[in-house]
């Protein structure tokens, strides 16, 4: 797991930390990322209107998420043996076992996909092929319980009064954000998902595809200036609304001085759509600057790189990606920017 690998290597942290040193020195600044040229057509209203009438539950703790993810493991490691060794009936029964202990632990989008790979081949005819049959049944479980590991819970609005009611916002202007977004899609690795932006009403739109391995949309705003930060907490969204609210996750992407020393490096967080006020209102997400763990390269974390400084911001980003966003998406918001 991420956390025994970075425990295995927490002796060599600091050789690590030189190695970053020497890197941002010697390195030099990333070329820009190539824009898609794949073209979308206006996004459908049907997206938000879904996410209108519902709101994201909150209602399974980090815990349970934890205990699920321990359960996974649990299961992979006498699982995955049992099918190299040519035992795949053991490894589907042990899956499915597994799957079902975890089930009342997850949301509903990640529950239903699993107790549908449960069910589906259960009640299949007498001459149906029954290795053909577990062979299909570890695999479809194990891509799920993939999927499953690899969520990371977000970041949602919360009513930021009742704790800290000295608050302030400061908007990004059009002069600050620079031209039109760039689009980086999956297609710098052979993907074909697609992305759009629609500036009057900040709506990102698209679909995202796991054909070729990809599974990303992103826009990424280029500051004209460096930007400095420091005097702010983090990032704020308001008005956020979404695609598939129990389901579909973004990644905020900020770059710092550093990232641009080292090619496709940036930090991200997750976040999700927001909760509905008693009066209507939809309430904003905060973003700490805190929330932006360590440097990714590709999507990988690099253990011992730089934490993100605010005091240099080069550029912002959304992106939409697997894999809680697989197919379209919608997401629109009123206004962003920092908060104080």
């Amino acid at each position: 797991s991420p956390t025994s690998i970075a425990f295995a290597l927490s002796p060599y942290l600091p050789i690590m930390r030189f190695f970053w040193s020497a890197l941002l020195i010697a390195s030099t600044s990333c070329r820009a990322f190539p824009s898609s040229s794949s073209s979308s057509s206006y996004p459908l209203p049907s997206l938000l209107q879904m996410n209108m009438s519902s709101s994201s539950s909150n209602s399974n703790s980090s815990n349970d998420f934890n205990q699920a993810k321990q359960r996974i493991s649990q299961a992979i490691s006498i699982g995955a043996p049992a099918y190299n060794a040519g035992d795949i009936k053991k490894c589907a029964d042990v899956y499915t076992d597994a799957a079902k202990d975890i089930a009342p632990l997850l949301p509903s989008s990640f529950r239903t996909k699993l107790l549908q790979e449960v069910d589906q081949n259960e009640n299949n005819t007498p001459e149906y092929d029954a290795t053909t049959n577990y062979n299909a049944k570890a695999w479809a479980l194990r891509r799920v319980f993939d999927s499953i590991t690899d969520y990371q819970p977000p970041l949602v609005p919360q009513d930021a009064t009742t704790t800290d009611e000295n608050i302030t916002y400061d908007p990004f202007t059009k002069s600050q954000l620079g031209n039109e977004p760039l689009a980086v899609m999956d297609n710098v690795m052979g993907g074909i998902s697609h992305g759009s932006w629609i500036p009057k009403t900040n709506t990102f739109f698209g679909e995202t595809s796991l054909a070729n391995n990809g599974g990303f949309a992103s826009l990424r705003w280029r500051f004209p200036n460096a930007q400095n930060w420091s005097y702010a907490r983090g990032i704020y969204i308001t008005g956020l609304r979404h695609s598939h609210p129990e389901e579909h996750t973004f990644r905020i992407i900020l770059k710092d001085a550093s990232c641009e020393r080292v090619r496709l490096a940036n930090y991200k967080t997750v976040f999700a759509n927001p909760g509905q006020r008693k009066d209507g209102g939809i309430l904003p997400l905060l973003i700490p600057f805190s929330a932006f763990g360590e440097m990714e390269q590709m999507g990988r974390g690099m253990v011992g790189s730089p934490p993100f400084n605010p005091m240099h911001v080069t550029e912002i980003g959304i992106m939409a990606i697997k894999p809680t966003v697989v197919g379209e998406f919608q997401l629109e918001f009123e206004e962003w920017g920092l908060y104080m």
